[in-house]
């Protein structure tokens, strides 16, 4: 199975005061039913992983409780669904009904982004026990220097410095190609998404979050279009399946 170097994501939220009941059988449709409906009935969709959220941004809420990822095998596959979203509700597929949690569901996210930095271990990343998400914009009004600048930076110093300092096991990063649905202010322009191997290294991790500043940190300062960089979210997730 080849590495997918577009990926569509959909993150959603359900009633706060949901049963463990209700919980269950929301996570038993979405992984048994529904899943495997959209993998049906989008063609190019190769796979899909859901992850349920396991530390919110340290600065308030930001992520959806509940994301899927689905793999997506070419560019005019994904074309084809943007496509099929922007038209008429006739050509896009009709999906289940599901539980009473699911039909309470409160979708947050939807994005499609395409892979621009160390595919090769995306699988790796996507297959981790946790993962660590950061979405990010660079500076306001850069120029086209400057986002090479930025992306440069990011590149060869910053993921390399990241996955030595946290331990990390892998990490890509993803250039968002549309946005769906995200709340305001919008959706960042890239995303850095960091593989944690197990359980035990994923916990140490959130704790460290909850006492350290985020911008207190030992890694290299960058460019001014790095140093100016609007971090909307940091939100580490936990596999679902």
């Amino acid at each position: 199975m080849s590495d997918a170097l577009f990926t569509y994501w959909v993150g959603m939220d359900i009633p706060a005061d949901t049963s463990a009941a209700d919980v269950a059988d929301f996570n038993d449709f979405y992984s048994n039913v529904h899943r495997k409906e959209v993998l049906a009935a989008n063609p190019g969709f190769l796979r899909g992983r859901r992850y349920e959220l396991a530390q919110d941004d340290t600065r308030g809420p930001r992520g959806p409780r509940f994301l899927a990822a689905y793999d997506i095998e070419s560019k005019e596959a994904a074309m084809l669904y943007i496509s099929r979203n922007d038209g008429p509700a006739s050509g896009r597929p009709v999906y289940s009904d599901g539980p009473a949690a699911w039909k309470q569901r409160q979708t947050k996210w939807r994005l499609m982004w395409q892979h621009i930095l160390n595919n090769p271990q995306t699988l790796q990343v996507c297959a981790s026990p946790y993962m660590y998400l950061v979405g990010m914009t660079e500076a306001a009004g850069a120029g086209p220097a400057e986002v090479d600048a930025f992306n440069q930076f990011y590149n060869t110093i910053h993921v390399p410095e990241v996955l030595t300092g946290y331990g990390f096991e892998s990490g890509a990063r993803y250039e968002r190609m549309r946005e769906f649905m995200h709340p305001a202010p919008g959706s960042p322009h890239y995303l850095a998404m960091y593989g944690i191997k197990d359980e035990a290294t994923a916990k140490a991790f959130m704790q460290s979050r909850l006492t350290a500043d985020p911008s207190g940190n030992s890694f290299s300062d960058g460019p001014p279009v790095w140093m100016n960089r609007d971090t909307k979210w940091r939100l580490t997730y936990r596999l679902v399946e």
